[in-house]
């Protein structure tokens, strides 16, 4: 051996040797995974501040609202200074300065309007740090569509939740619900629900102490699934973490095989033409019929305010805009003040004049995927020409195949040293 070929590593300089030194990841897959996060808020901050040191090789955070001074108790990313700025934003900035080497992308904006469905499906994994269950359902349907595991955190006060999800194994966020909680998810998605959405305006007691308990425990979640090893995992589990007595223990939840939450979405092809401001569901419609020789409907997977209609002075406003974002000001007549019916669709057929607009005002976001249906066949478009605008790296993508063993079974929970002493509990 010559004495050219001895090198002296030095260890206190590579970022990741203790994380490349543990047994129980691989930093090879950790380097290579794409994550979402959505939710900025004091959750995001801390899922996303772990992610960083982790090392992953891309962030993209989602988040609708801006920094305020009133966040920095709980927020480790904010500063005074950023008070109205985007979240997004701020996060975006600190998490560069945190770790160079993770590419970050941030989306601004509502979760249905901002995050299309062909941005998920090129996620490994997706982590939700929401305080709204319609908004889980949302991420529950849209990575079940795209087969796509989830890591769900939640907090008030001194009590938490994490919960993880495989689409295809076991049980589904909504599998979970009761039937009050659907009822009351649906008013809130439905044209009565646009009262609804003005009563709670106020903030839920958080600590950042739960903060960092819950997030630390996603994220630990999420790279059990990025390494091929649920068995240990909460796959199919929700972790309750009472800290007012320092207890823990894990919930089971039976799959409703009935559950409208399971939709998942076949082949889907990748069209670089099509983009959400500059393709119409007409077009879209047309491709179809010149593939399958069948006429077709979109479905647009959201409900859509088309037109207002006034009861009182007979006036009528086109509108094309997704029920969620009309609000009762909105719904008011500006000739008479009189509360405005809605004329609503999900569906649009070539027959439609709305068929014409762009897929954008129907509420279809960049980068989405759409579903096409005809009486004998069914096809899925990506919107793939928006990856650039986005600044998003599109590559082909191949639908993953869920792997059989991702959930453990009765004999792997059995060896599981770290589930094993925590009461498992059936919920109802």
């Amino acid at each position: 051996m010559h004495m050219a070929d001895l090198r002296i590593v030095d260890h206190s300089k590579d970022r990741y040797h203790s994380l490349a030194i543990s047994s129980v990841w691989e930093l090879a897959k950790i380097r290579k995974a794409r994550v979402l996060v959505v939710g900025a808020g004091a959750l995001g901050n801390e899922v996303c501040k772990n992610l960083a040191m982790m090392g992953v090789k891309q962030i993209v955070v989602l988040d609708r609202d801006t920094v305020e001074v009133a966040n920095l108790s709980r927020s480790v990313f904010f500063r005074e200074k950023d008070h109205g700025r985007a979240k997004t934003e701020a996060i975006a900035e600190r998490l560069q300065e945190l770790n160079p080497d993770v590419e970050i992308l941030k989306l601004t904006g509502d979760l249905d309007s901002a995050l299309g469905l062909g941005l998920i499906r090129r996620m490994d994994i997706v982590f939700s740090c929401l305080d709204s269950r319609l908004a889980r359902r949302s991420v529950n349907r849209m990575c079940g569509k795209m087969s796509k595991p989830w890591v769900d955190g939640a907090m008030e006060d001194l009590l938490g939740e994490v919960a993880v999800y495989v689409p295809g194994r076991g049980p589904c966020y909504e599998c979970t619900l009761s039937q009050a909680e659907k009822t009351r998810i649906a008013e809130a998605a439905s044209c009565r629900g646009i009262a609804l959405r003005n009563l709670s305006l106020g903030k839920v007691p958080t600590t950042p102490t739960m903060g960092s308990i819950v997030a630390a425990i996603q994220v630990q979640e999420g790279i059990k699934i990025l390494n091929g090893k649920p068995v240990n995992s909460l796959a199919g589990k929700r972790l309750v973490i009472n800290c007012n007595i320092n207890d823990f223990y894990v919930t089971a939840s039976e799959r409703n095989e009935e559950c409208e939450g399971h939709e998942q979405f076949d082949t889907v092809a990748e069209v670089s033409e099509f983009t959400s401001s500059g393709t119409s569901a007409r077009q879209v419609l047309e491709r179809f019929k010149r593939e399958s020789g069948e006429d077709g409907f979109v479905e647009l997977g959201r409900e859509v305010v088309i037109e207002f209609r006034c009861p009182g002075c007979g006036g009528a406003e086109v509108l094309g805009e997704p029920i969620r974002k009309v609000d009762e000001a909105r719904q008011c007549c500006p000739q008479c003040g009189t509360t405005r019916e809605l004329e609503t669709t999900h569906v649009v057929t070539n027959k439609d004049s709305w068929s014409e607009w762009p897929l954008s005002r129907l509420g279809i976001p960049k980068l989405d995927v759409i579903e096409v249906r005809g009486a004998q066949s069914v096809a899925w478009y990506e919107l793939s020409g928006d990856g650039v605008e986005l600044g998003f790296e599109l590559r082909p993508v191949v639908q993953p195949e869920v792997p059989r063993d991702v959930l453990p079974s009765v004999q792997d929970d059995a060896q599981s040293k770290h589930l094993e002493a925590l009461p498992v509990q059936k919920s109802a």
